[in-house]
């Protein structure tokens, strides 16, 4: 009884805490200003509003493509040839002329002119520019938009309501004296007096973000004064198609905006939430520059604008206008406002939200009853594969069919609820019934690899402490000229291009049992051997690293087919790697509160040696002679050398990894058998003999890397180098055929 009385207590719980968040992510934006809510609210509207971004970007088109809506780009080559911010107004009349001649209906600033410039002409640059936009509305239903700033708090800064702004209110309808949520006119960034003298549109464009960060709620009006003002997508909606659209405020959280195309439901701060199409790839884009250095009459400038909104806006490198939305974590605003625009164009409206509401309580409340139902097949594998079904047909129905359709379903606190609900009744079935087994909690997953975490699991054994020593194979990657990559590329192509680079590497390693110690920056550090016991552990990491360098070559042929998204450096990336086996230390090592599964030892020092001193050969994966003749026979190696590395007094035999012997080219086997003669020959101070035998080599190392001929050594080249050396100054008596290296 007294199990009984649990399970439903927490049951009802679980179902009382889903429904709680269900309200409050329906209904928190309008108590978001309410501190009492705000944590409520923060709580159970982050994980729903991202749950919905994930799913709707599942939902997008990506061929979409809205050509009416195009964006005049003030880009990076705008702003090298036309001028440092904020650009001479000079440059604004130009591409308003422009605009005019390509039969541009509508101008859209996402830029505010608010204050003079620093000119001494004569004739001050805004007055050019209010002839020029006097002149582009010349035509008729052409029109120009220019920008403010609404804001919620009211200051010294925000006087009475601009008497300009009386000429744009909007058609409304309050009931009972209820309105939205007051405004103030930031004074600040108010359109010139200069400017407004050509009678353009004006609208604000002021923004909230989410409780997370996230931009998803479009400020469609502003009530100021009792009056109430179009955003800038509305605006430009109402000039483009000359609906002049009315609001109906019934309640604060129940207001709507009737247009020609639908029917949108405001909230109480005067915000829509935005029906995604596209990121950025879904508008035309055309730079500024290109604007104004393009004739008149070009064909191809007047089949983009004709008829059609020019949004202006910032996308250069730096810009502050940058928000993070559902479809891209680093849009330049003015996509925002195209977005909200295409949206109102196009009618695409949610449906009301009492619809989507009644929805989610079915879903629910449907969701939790048929988990319950399932618990009576009672056999876990079945009760999990029903669990898993009836999930997975929500999601889909979700994404199918009812975001399609503009509904906005509170999914993740319905999925929530059925596996909270599931994971509930599994967990106390387990423990009444004896048959409770305990698994690894204490940090599970946040520092150990996972071949770790699956024996340490089934085991049941917790992590202690030090480590265990055996013969491991340590390895060690490094990509060549790192430093001219982080200084060359911007910041957003670093890392899309290390995260292609280290996630094709790094599912290699894995792919063949290696585990991944860490990355420090573009290297990889790994061994094989542990936690899991392998006899070929050096075999594996020496497949590891052909299969390394023949994957970065595919990689390399598809940045050059890339053209000019990369650099000619990127197009050449190499990489070195350096291998050495031996007794190696393994385990958990840190702190009793943090710990990090790794390897210690002499031969770990040697492999990251053998690494770096490759660069000094012209080589690009280098092994010893220890790991060389565990790795068994299905390789193609040259003898590389017998070196001191530095911080080593005892010389180490090195080879060169030149391929898999089963695919390895004729030519690349006669190169290693020449060369290891060469080595011999060396070793026995024949010079001569040996510098001929290299020459030899020097060619076939050529026919290996065509491209770097010229560009970068071999080899062949160092011990032609040395052996001239010695001619001139022989090496001592006893000297042993050993090299001392003095870099790292």
């Amino acid at each position: 009884m007294f199990a009984k009385i649990i399970k439903y207590t927490g049951l009802f719980i679980i179902f009382l805490f889903s429904a709680s968040s269900i309200f409050f992510a329906i209904s928190g934006r309008d108590y978001v200003d309410m501190p009492r809510f705000s944590k409520l609210i923060s709580y159970s509207s982050i994980f729903e509003d991202r749950f919905y971004d994930y799913r709707m970007k599942q939902t997008l088109n990506p061929n979409f493509k809205d050509e009416r809506l195009i964006l005049v780009a003030i880009d990076d080559i705008s702003i090298q040839n036309l001028g440092q911010w904020p650009l001479p107004r000079m440059t604004w009349v130009k591409m308003m002329n422009k605009l005019k001649a390509y039969g541009t209906k509508i101008i859209a600033y996402d830029v505010f002119f608010s204050s003079m410039s620093n000119s001494c002409d004569e004739v001050p640059p805004e007055v050019h520019m209010r002839e020029a936009i006097r002149d582009f509305q010349s035509v008729p239903g052409n029109k120009v938009i220019l920008p403010f700033q609404m804001v919620y708090e009211q200051d010294n800064t925000f006087e009475a309501l601009p008497d300009y702004l009386y000429n744009f209110m909007m058609d409304t309808q309050e009931a009972g004296g209820i309105s939205l949520k007051e405004n103030y006119v930031d004074r600040s960034v108010f359109p010139l007096n200069v400017l407004l003298e050509a009678e353009p549109g004006v609208a604000h464009i002021e923004a909230r973000h989410d409780v997370d960060g996230v931009f998803r709620h479009y400020p469609l009006v502003a009530q100021a004064e009792g009056l109430y003002i179009p955003s800038f997508a509305l605006s430009i909606y109402q000039n483009l198609t000359g609906d002049k659209s009315k609001l109906l405020v019934q309640s604060v959280s129940d207001a709507e905006l009737q247009t020609k195309t639908g029917k949108f439901t405001v909230n109480y701060n005067g915000e829509i939430k935005i029906r995604w199409v596209a990121g950025q790839e879904g508008f035309p884009k055309v730079s500024l520059y290109d604007v104004i250095t393009r004739p008149d009459d070009d064909p191809e400038m007047k089949a983009i604008f004709d008829g059609h909104v020019a949004f202006i806006g910032s996308t250069a490198f730096g810009a502050h206008d940058i928000r993070h939305t559902p479809v891209d974590p680093m849009m330049p605003g003015v996509y925002f406002h195209i977005n909200a625009a295409h949206m109102l164009i196009e009618g695409r409206s949610f449906v009301p939200p009492s619809l989507s509401t009644k929805y989610s309580w079915w879903l629910l409340i449907f969701g939790t009853l048929a988990m319950w139902g399932i618990q009576f097949f009672g056999n876990a594998i079945l009760d999990l594969f029903a669990v898993a079904a009836l999930c997975l047909g929500m999601y889909f129905a979700d994404i199918k069919y009812l975001i399609p359709n503009g509904y906005e379903i509170k999914l993740f606190w319905c999925l929530f609820s059925v596996t909270a609900c599931y994971s509930w009744n599994t967990f106390l079935h387990f423990y009444l019934a004896g048959k409770d087994k305990k698994f690894l909690k204490e940090a599970f997953g946040t520092y150990i690899s996972p071949e770790l975490i699956d024996i340490m699991y089934t085991a049941g054994e917790s992590p202690k402490l030090g480590g265990d020593s055996g013969i491991r194979t340590a390895f060690f990657t490094d990509i060549q000229g790192f430093s001219t990559f982080s200084e060359k590329l911007t910041a957003t192509q670093l890392v899309e291009l290390l995260n292609e680079y280290l996630t094709a590497m790094t599912d290699i390693l894995l792919a063949e049992g290696g585990t991944l110690d860490k990355y420090e920056g573009d290297a990889i550090i790994a061994f094989f051997g542990a936690p899991m016991t392998m006899e070929d552990h050096a075999a594996r990491a020496c497949t590891t690293a052909q299969k390394m360098q023949e994957k970065l070559l595919e990689l390399r042929e598809k940045w050059t087919a890339e053209g000019d998204k990369w650099p000619v450096f990127v197009h050449d990336m190499r990489m070195r790697i350096g291998i050495n086996s031996g007794e190696i230390v393994t385990g958990n090592m840190g702190s009793r509160s943090r710990m990090n599964y790794t390897m210690m030892g002499d031969a770990v020092n040697l492999s990251a040696r053998l690494e770096a001193s490759a660069k000094q050969y012209g080589i690009f994966t280098q092994v010893s002679v220890t790991t060389k003749d565990l790795a068994g026979d299905t390789f193609v190696w040259r003898e590389l050398d017998t070196v001191r590395v530095v911080g080593k007094s005892i010389p180490v035999q090195t080879f060169e990894l030149l391929a898999f012997k089963e695919s390895c080219p004729e030519f690349l086997k006669e190169m290693g058998d020449k060369f290891t003669q060469a080595v011999a020959l060396y070793k026995a101070q024949n010079w001569d003999a040996a510098i001929s035998l290299f020459k030899e080599t020097l060619e076939l190392e050529y026919q290996r890397f065509p491209e770097l001929k010229g560009k970068k050594t071999n080899p062949s080249e160092i011990y032609i180098a040395r052996c001239e050396e010695y001619k001139e100054l022989p090496p001592p008596p006893d000297w042993d055929g050993s090299y001392t290296l003095t870099e790292k």
